[in-house]
């Protein structure tokens, strides 16, 4: 019994340094990610955000990148998840009031390239799906944020608990969008508005590829938790059931038009019913292309 005792012990030894040598890799290695500069864009947008549309800077915002669903509902900050194992992940202040020392190119950088006014990388940030964005909706985008009402409420610190560490080192959750983004790429050409599929797929490289895949194979989402859903195939040319009519059904009631499920989170339902005719119908046109 004694010599059982004794190797168990020693296993459980081996374990524990196993788990601090783990832990302290991780926290090494996220905190070399954190304190990372990247060199700041100069997209010199000022002159387009004086003169972008109010109404297209608000649809990107409020609707087809659905800013809400983490920035919270008047765009003052939102907690994203708060719990010992995870850490405290609060989406900040964007409002005017957060941005008042900001330049319409910080506020930019920080949509389309993940970083921060001092260049270091911005947290569960999506810049990953928002870096195709054309320079005039980009440039909408921040002169809408210029303009919602001010709210004076600071935003949380980032605190990465050990769990976020370790998934964030081992590579299972993607934390910092700006570590896959190309900063020298130029602005994306941006298609005219319309029921095209080169519109469609434009919408849906900004507002589906964060879940779907950039194929749109769906599956499991990156740094989900487990009790999401793997995201659905979004490839309905494969699918005869999937017809415009039945696309636009499930769009506007949150409900599949197939077999009547309810869809799950983290689909943003409520964004998704004030798409417009136009975005809906040019999404479907896109997706019924992949086969």
């Amino acid at each position: 019994m004694g010599k059982l005792l004794r190797i168990a012990a020693g296993l459980f030894g081996v374990l524990a340094v196993a788990a601090l040598a783990a832990f302290l890799w991780a926290h090494w290695r996220t905190g070399e990610a954190l304190a990372r500069r990247y060199p700041k864009p100069q997209l010199q947008l000022a002159d387009a955000v004086a003169n972008a549309p109010p109404e297209l800077g608000r649809r990107i915002v409020l609707v087809r990148n659905g800013c809400t669903d983490c920035h919270g509902a008047d765009l003052s900050g939102a907690v994203i998840v708060e719990n010992a194992f995870i850490g405290s992940v609060r989406a900040p202040n964007i409002t005017p009031a957060a941005l008042r020392d900001w330049t319409d190119d910080d506020i930019a950088a920080a949509i389309r390239n993940g970083i921060g006014r001092d260049g270091r990388p911005l947290a569960i940030m999506p810049s990953h799906e928002y870096h195709n964005l054309g320079r005039q909706d980009l440039a909408a985008a921040v002169a809408y944020l210029r303009s919602v009402p001010p709210v004076e409420r600071a935003s949380a610190p980032l605190v990465l608990g050990p769990g976020a560490k370790l998934l964030y080192a081992s590579g299972r959750l993607p934390l910092f969008a700006a570590e896959r983004i190309d900063h020298s790429a130029t602005f994306a050409d941006k298609p005219a508005e319309g029921r095209s599929v080169e519109f469609g797929r434009y919408l849906a490289a900004g507002a589906c590829s964060g879940c779907h895949g950039s194929e749109f194979r769906g599956g499991p989402i990156p740094g989900a938790p487990p009790d999401w859903a793997p995201a659905s195939s979004l490839r309905l040319g494969a699918d005869a059931r999937w017809t415009e009519q039945a696309f636009v059904s499930t769009m506007r009631t949150g409900r599949s038009a197939i077999d009547g499920h309810a869809l799950r989170t983290p689909m943003p339902v409520a964004a998704l019913g004030r798409l417009n005719e136009v975005e809906i119908s040019a999404l479907w046109l896109y997706f019924a292309t992949l086969r």
